[in-house]
């Protein structure tokens, strides 16, 4: 027992902002920047257990806001990156207005969408305590609700109306994008705003031989994710443990 309580006083001692960031931030740090970056394969191998551990503590400890607000700081700067990225490709589409460049504007958005859509899926199930004590109780939120939010509105707010404009310059040439590509772009901008991809479904089924895509979605079992239905899977607060996760 006296061994047990000792565990539980060290585990919800505050950390000092030398361990915090040393302990526990660097190595999730590394991590983030390995999924955002696609070099997980290439990099020294990080375990899963390890990040867990340090984002279990970094939530026990007294840094649960500081870790949420260290997050979004990552991601923000991974979005401001790739939309100077995309900003230049625009900007080289806009002026010699060649269907090469128009098209490898589309793919290069398409190619960003779907790297941060694999990186989304491999990083939200480590924040999951993150989430249970902090994110859905105090924010009515989650992790993978915020960091999609950032991508939203850093990238696809900007970018999104551009390449709707390029996407109707193309689809009388023989250089349009394949219906593969179209459905692709639309699955992956129905993931972060479903609202934003409805809007042009029209767009959508032009490309498709007037087949109305997201029906097809709904047929293979890809339902849309609509606003109203995040906000119903929410749970509420008295279902979920307390802010130091204590029911745990």
């Amino acid at each position: 027992m006296t061994e047990g309580y000792g565990f539980l006083r060290f585990l919800y001692t505050k950390y000092s902002e030398v361990e915090y960031v040393s302990e526990a931030w660097a190595p999730i740090n590394d991590l983030l920047k390995q999924h955002l970056d696609n070099s997980i394969e290439t990099c020294q191998p990080i375990s899963y257990q390890a990040i867990y551990c340090c984002i279990y503590k970094s939530t026990c400890r007294g840094y649960k806001e500081r870790l949420f607000t260290d997050v979004k700081k990552v991601i923000t700067d991974y979005c401001q990156n790739i939309k100077v990225q995309l900003d230049e490709s625009m900007r080289k589409t806009n002026d010699d207005h060649s269907n090469r460049s128009m098209n490898g504007y589309i793919l290069q958005f398409i190619d960003h969408l779907r790297q941060f859509h694999r990186a989304i899926e491999a990083i939200v199930p480590l924040f999951h305590y993150l989430d249970v004590v902090y994110i859905k109780p105090k924010i009515r939120s989650t992790i993978r609700q915020e960091l999609s939010f950032l991508y939203k509105t850093i990238i696809m707010e900007v970018h999104l109306n551009p390449i709707f404009n390029t996407l109707r310059q193309l689809v009388h040439t023989s250089d349009s994008p394949s219906k593969e590509i179209i459905s692709l772009l639309l699955k992956l901008i129905n993931e972060i705003a479903p609202n934003l991809a409805i809007k042009q479904r029209h767009l959508f089924k032009r490309y498709c031989n007037n087949e109305d895509v997201f029906n097809e979605m709904a047929t293979n079992g890809e339902d849309m994710v609509t606003p109203a239905s995040r906000t119903s899977s929410k749970r509420s607060a008295h279902e979920l443990p307390d802010e130091e996760g204590k029911f745990y």
